[in-house]
């Protein structure tokens, strides 16, 4: 239950404090009065996110704090946030701040804004026009049979296992995909070593074949050249050693008259000597070397074995022989994953198998309570002037070709809340044929299967306060009595609080509230407060004729208010 509300310098609010009451309290006052304002503070002690445009103009901080009475649940949540409650009050505080993060305070000690937000789902229930969007949407209607269910602590386990299995699921595509592309890598590894190793290369290999290319391509000019040099060294006609020799022949005879000529007949011979060895070496490669193009081929391919892996592998045959050292060793410390991805497989098997189980026990629940929601809403929707209506909760299981659960000849798709698909069908004439409430249902009949529906919830949550926000819409008169009275049976329950422009609906109130602006310091301001039972009078009077109240209205307040308390 809310019990003590304070708002400072939030939007046009200087400072405003109020005290709600158990039971319906209501809050009115002109279009524009700050009625949203009041709701969007609360809004923030519940965990929405907060804006540094929500910070009145002039100040440094907004702060919003309010007071709970707390309930088992939101007890239960407090252990789990490591914090005790000392009394059966809690405080919640949040500040807003211009130039720094938003602060959130439980009890004075800072908290997190999802701590809060969960904190929130077991305080307060609020009630708002976005609701009736919700109830537009088939795909919100599984969270008001599972609240009506009592689903809520399978669906806790559900959305954490869901969100455990999902996260798996994700690691084990990750996983396949990464083991897979180690294989491939590590078969390719396999392959170029077998394809290097298998060349049997060499550096002293591929100089001598270079060597060998280099003479047999070139194999007629070196015969030929080597021969005809020869022949001019040493065995043709006038060669070099035969005038050598001659030279010989006329000088060793003037030895005995000139002792000078030792050393240069020294020199000549041993000149001789070499250029006869030259000559024969030149004469005997000459007839060594012959073309032979098979050879040539057989070279050719062998080389081109080196040009091509060097290519693929480096550049050069030290880059080769450096590659395959790095994949030989990379292969040798290759760990393989497989018996993780067996692990993993096993550990997802397992998880799809619980969430299985717990899909069925959420689908059950919603099966065995789906006819009982039904006649509840009719019964409701009855008692708010709908006369005899049509409503059916209808579920369907999400059936997919590839559905990770095999069901009596079914795949089923799990999504963040099983596998079942529930709408809400509506006729407002019996025999009519039911419909989505998207496409035959009013403003006013939504607002009046939603506050059925959150009627017929409540029963099954005890703890939090309901605030509804305009719940009035598009409905008026006797209805409007209709959905005050439902309203004020729902408070002997719960704390209501209900912001409304309809007098037929502020009349069932216990507590009256009057939202308006006054003027203080030069600026407008929102301010609040509780009303007399003559102030209540005469805000009826003003909500039924308008700015001016006159004699007629506050005779028709008065009438209303005494409907309210009967």
């Amino acid at each position: 239950m809310i019990s003590r509300l304070h708002i400072s310098n939030f939007a046009i609010v200087s400072d405003l404090k109020v005290e709600f009451f158990p039971g319906m309290n209501i809050l009115s006052g002109e279009t524009g009065a700050g009625k949203s304002i009041i709701i969007g503070a609360l809004n923030l002690l519940l965990g929405e996110r907060a804006q540094t445009e929500m910070i009145r103009s002039g100040s440094e901080m907004a702060v919003v704090e309010g007071h709970f009475k707390a309930s088992r649940q939101v007890s239960r949540i407090l252990k789990e946030l490591d914090m005790e409650a000392q009394t059966d009050t809690i405080e919640i505080r949040r500040e807003i701040r211009k130039n720094a993060s938003s602060r959130c305070f439980l009890n004075g000690q800072m908290v997190t804004v999802s701590d809060l937000k969960k904190l929130g789902l077991e305080l307060v229930d609020l009630v708002g026009q976005h609701h009736q969007q919700l109830l537009l949407n088939p795909a919100n209607h599984v969270r008001f049979l599972d609240d009506f269910a009592g689903n809520q602590n399978n669906l806790e386990k559900y959305h954490e296992l869901y969100n455990k299995y999902q996260s798996a699921k994700t690691k084990l595509i990750e996983l396949k995909s990464r083991v897979a592309r180690e294989k491939e890598k590590m078969e390719l590894y396999r392959f170029q070593i077998q394809e290097i190793d298998a060349a049997k290369l060499s550096l002293e290999e591929e100089e001598e074949l270079n060597r060998e290319r280099r003479i047999l391509e070139n194999a007629e000019t070196l015969k030929t050249s080597y021969y005809s040099i020869s022949e001019r060294l040493y065995h043709g006609e006038e060669s070099v050693t035969e005038l050598l020799n001659e030279a010989l022949g006329r000088l060793e005879p003037l030895e005995k008259y000139d002792a000078s000529l030792d050393d240069s007949l020294d020199i000549i011979k041993s000149s001789l000597f070499n250029l006869e060895e030259a000559g024969r070496n030149l004469e005997r490669r000459s007839q060594e070397i012959e073309h032979d193009s098979e050879r040539l081929q057989k070279i050719q391919e062998r080389l081109d074995i080196y040009y091509n892996l060097k290519k693929k592998y480096g550049g050069s045959l030290e880059q080769l022989f450096k590659y395959r050292e790095e994949i030989g060793a990379a292969l040798n410390s290759f760990s393989d994953s497989s018996a993780d991805l067996d692990n993993l497989m096993i550990a997802v098997e397992t998880d799809l198998k619980k969430l299985c189980e717990l899909a069925d026990r959420l689908s059950d629940a919603r099966h065995d309570s789906a006819t009982a929601l039904s006649k509840k809403v009719e019964k409701e929707l009855t008692g708010l002037l709908m006369g005899k209506v049509d409503f059916e909760v209808k579920i369907t299981a999400d059936e997919s070709y590839n559905g990770e659960y095999k069901r009596e000849g079914m795949s089923l798709s799990l999504g963040p809340d099983g596998y079942d698909s529930v709408e809400f069908l509506f006729s407002p004439n019996p025999g009519e044929e039911k419909k989505p409430l998207s496409k035959i249902a009013s403003g006013g009949e939504l607002s009046r299967v939603l506050l059925a529906i959150k009627t017929i919830v409540s029963g099954k949550n005890k703890s939090s306060s309901l605030i509804f926000d305009e719940i009035d819409s598009g409905i008026g008169g006797k209805t409007a009595s209709a959905v005050g009275r439902s309203l004020q049976n729902l408070a002997k329950k719960h704390q209501v609080l209900v912001i409304t422009h309809l007098q037929q609906i502020a009349a069932f109130g216990e507590s009256h509230f009057l939202v308006f602006k006054e003027k203080s310091n030069g600026r407008m301001i929102t301010q609040i407060r509780k009303l007399t039972l003559k102030q209540r009078k005469e805000e009826l009077g003003r909500m039924i004729s308008g700015e001016k109240v006159t004699e007629l209205s506050l005779k028709q307040a008065e009438e209303l208010l005494e409907k309210g308390r009967k």
